[in-house]
C-alpha cells in the first residue's frame, strides 16, 4: 500500500485530524522512562511488558491499571504535575512514525490538518517538535481544551471547530481503540494505523 495516500480516503474530505501519541510520534520509549522516573517514590515498577499491553490508555487509566496490580495507590495528580517536565528531558527517544508523517508532508497544503490529543500540551509540543511536525498543523488541540479524554469526541470535535470544517468532512488517524470510537462518535471516518506501525518495547 502506498504510504502517500491514506486508506479510505473519501473524495468529499477536507481535513485530516491525527492522534500523536503512537499515531504522528512513536514516544513509546519517552513515557516508559517517564513513568518509570516518576514511579520511583512511590517504590513501584513498571515494566515494559505492562505498559506495552496497556497503549492508548489515558495516564489516569493506566495509573489505576498498576494500582490494581501492585496494590499501591498512585497519585494521579502528583504525576500530572511532575511528569511533563520529566517527558521533555527523554525526548530524545521521540521518533516519527513514517506512514502518518508521509501522509503529512503528503498532503500539508492540500487538506487542512490538525492534532488533537488526550495528552497534556506541553507534551504534545515536544513531540511533534521532536519529530519537526509541528509548523504543518493549523490547529493543535490537547486535553487543556476539552477537559474530557477520548473515547468522548470532544478533542476531535474542537479540531474540527477550530479548522472550521465540518465533521463529516474530516477523516482521523488514530493507534488507539479508545481513539477509534471517539472519532466515530464524532461523526468522522477512521483509519487504525496499528497495522502499519508496530513500536518495539526492546527498545524503550
Amino acid at each position: 500500500m502506498s504510504l502517500s495516500a491514506p486508506p479510505l480516503l473519501r473524495p468529499e474530505v477536507q481535513a485530516l485530524i491525527f492522534d500523536c501519541d503512537g499515531t504522528l510520534a512513536d514516544t513509546f520509549a519517552a513515557h516508559f522512562r517517564t513513568f518509570r522516573e516518576a514511579l520511583a517514590p512511590y517504590k513501584v515498577e513498571m515494566t515494559a511488558a505492562f505498559y506495552a499491553a496497556r497503549l492508548g490508555l489515558s495516564r489516569r487509566q493506566l495509573l489505576a491499571a498498576l494500582t490494581e496490580e501492585t496494590g499501591v495507590p498512585v497519585d494521579d495528580e502528583d504525576l500530572r504535575v511532575r511528569t511533563p517536565a520529566m517527558f521533555l528531558g527523554h525526548a530524545a527517544a521521540i521518533r516519527a512514525i513514517p506512514f502518518s508523517e508521509n501522509l503529512v508532508r503528503h498532503h500539508h497544503g492540500k487538506l487542512k490538518l490538525a492534532v488533537a490529543s488526550a495528552a497534556q500540551r506541553p507534551m504534545v509540543m515536544a513531540s511533534l517538535g521532536a519529530i519537526g511536525l509541528t509548523e504543518f498543523f493549523e490547529s493543535i488541540v490537547t486535553i487543556e481544551d476539552t477537559g474530557v479524554g477520548k473515547p468522548a469526541p470532544d478533542l476531535f470535535l474542537k479540531a474540527a471547530s477550530n479548522l472550521c470544517v465540518a465533521p463529516t468532512l474530516c477523516h482521523v488517524f488514530e493507534d488507539s481503540d479508545q481513539g477509534i470510537v471517539a472519532a466515530y462518535r464524532a461523526g468522522m471516518t477512521v483509519t487504525d494505523i496499528r497495522p502499519f506501525y508496530q513500536s518495539d518495547p526492546a527498545g524503550w
